[in-house]
């Protein structure tokens, strides 16, 4: 069985392509372009690395026309990735907490929905603190 990393452009032979969002021994989650996320068994996933770019990669843009940034699995140009939603009022009225996650070092921290196009890892990337969720 393979092991997948947060960030990982996988292909499945009935959902396409698609990025790893989660994956440990008993599922791995996988935001296909075309069809969302899919939580799928890890040990029965059929999955396979893809060399394909995610989609609006090469136009500088991180997301389709479609996605809006609050979206669970969307993915900034910081290689920043919405995990979810929270409860949780942001520090601006009106917004509410999400937790994202850094691809490069997994990171996670609380996020306004208002900031999540731009965001950096706080961890990593010399981004502002996140927000308790």
């Amino acid at each position: 069985m393979t092991t997948w990393n947060l960030g990982d452009r996988v292909e499945h032979p009935a959902f396409g392509t698609g990025t790893v969002l989660e994956a440990n021994d008993q599922h791995t989650v996988v935001r296909f372009d075309d069809r969302g996320p899919k939580k799928l068994a890890s040990h029965a996933a059929m999955l396979t690395r893809s060399n394909r770019a995610a989609p609006g990669a090469s136009a500088g843009r991180a997301q389709r026309s479609s996605e809006r940034t609050t979206d669970v699995g969307y993915v900034n140009l910081n290689e920043q990735v919405v995990v979810r939603a929270t409860d949780l009022q942001g520090n601006l009225p009106g917004q509410r907490v999400y937790v994202l996650q850094c691809v490069r070092c997994g990171e996670q921290y609380g996020a306004i929905g208002g900031d999540i196009h731009l965001r950096r890892c706080p961890s990593c990337m010399d981004g502002p603190p996140g927000l308790p969720f």
